[in-house]
């Protein structure tokens, strides 16, 4: 049964109507149905669980990986004015004995933690004494052994789900091959009717593939950035091609940085936010960098060295253009990276 939900949609969230996909994740939900929602990066798959939120009698607890993800979903929940939060490690002790109180009290809608949050006995404890209707899983590809990002404290959820007694579960995720899709259903019994995939394809990201020798590689990114209008990222396989690279677009007049894993949280942080207020005009990142990145106008994504799979390559592109606006994305393309891709794998 569909239920027309669009002038809640509109005094909500101010959007006319649902995206592809959304429509049919809400009304399983609303109908008691747990799921899996598979939407391309950018295309909404946060809304779906934010607006069943808002319907549901007790209380909504999202586990993602990112604590930058959580503060944009926060950001734009409290931008709606509903009653969000998360406890997380930024916290004082104070902040965090009143959103524990906030949630106790029901005024708190939805909760956002990590997942090595559920390792914490206080809160395991406190989690337990208040009523959950729905439990959310951001990147659940994390879960599944075959997935492109799979993290062992995932492989918990479905018992804490069982053991907190909670009735409907999101899954959610923009990547997973038919093998991890499965996987990800069966842990936590959703039923193959219930899984919701949406089409791929983006007509307006432009795919190319440059051949150049790895000597020329840095001049030929240069190029290649001369040619491109507003903010991109680039993606390295290493931190130190990260930290060379950045430094020979400085040297070259280019406002970039660098930016991996080991760095600093609050010199990523300061980083990102450069990047999203365009005082930054290129990121030269590893992996680490994109999930926690809700930058709606990136017009480049170039790959300096060959992408670690198909699902990565989907998902590092996906960042670009999310305003709907073109964007380019380039891969510098040869072979002599793929021992490095190699030693990855084992």
């Amino acid at each position: 049964m569909t239920t027309d939900y669009s002038s809640l949609l509109q005094n909500l969230f101010g959007f006319p109507s649902f995206r592809s996909g959304q429509q049919e994740v809400v009304d399983g939900l609303l109908n008691q149905r747990s799921s899996l929602a598979i939407f391309p990066t950018g295309s909404g798959k946060s809304l779906c669980y934010q607006f069943v939120a808002t319907q549901l009698p007790h209380l909504t607890l999202v586990v993602s990986p990112l604590l930058a993800l959580m503060k944009d979903q926060l950001a734009f929940l409290h931008s709606k004015g509903i009653a969000a939060a998360s406890i997380d490690s930024t916290l004082t002790a104070e902040q965090n004995k009143q959103v524990m109180n906030d949630v106790r009290s029901g005024e708190c809608k939805i909760l956002m933690v990590s997942v090595e949050r559920f390792k914490n006995e206080r809160f395991r404890q406190f989690i337990e004494s208040v009523a959950v209707s729905m439990l959310v899983i951001d990147e659940a590809h994390c879960i599944s052994e075959w997935g492109h990002n799979f993290r062992p404290d995932y492989l918990k959820l479905p018992a804490y789900q069982q053991e907190l007694n909670i009735p409907l579960v999101l899954l959610l995720t923009a990547t997973a091959t038919k093998k991890v899709k499965l996987d990800m259903a069966r842990r936590f019994d959703i039923a193959p009717e219930n899984i919701v995939q949406t089409g791929f394809y983006r007509p307006n990201l432009n795919l190319s593939v440059l051949p150049v020798v790895e000597a020329n590689k840095n001049q030929a990114l240069l190029d290649e950035l001369k040619r491109q209008q507003g903010a991109g990222i680039v993606y390295v396989t290493l931190q130190q091609t990260a930290e060379q690279v950045a430094r020979y677009l400085q040297q070259n007049g280019c406002a970039a940085s660098a930016y991996h894993a080991g760095l600093d949280s609050d010199v990523r942080q300061n980083i990102q936010q450069d990047f999203m207020a365009n005082k930054l005009q290129v990121v030269v990142a590893t992996i680490a960098f994109g999930m926690g990145i809700d930058k709606s106008d990136i017009r480049f994504v170039v790959h300096y060295d060959l992408p670690k799979s198909i699902e990565n390559y989907s998902q590092e592109i996906g960042r670009g253009g999310r305003d709907g606006q073109n964007a380019n994305c380039t891969v510098l393309a040869n072979l002599d990276g793929l021992v490095t891709i190699e030693n990855f794998v084992y």
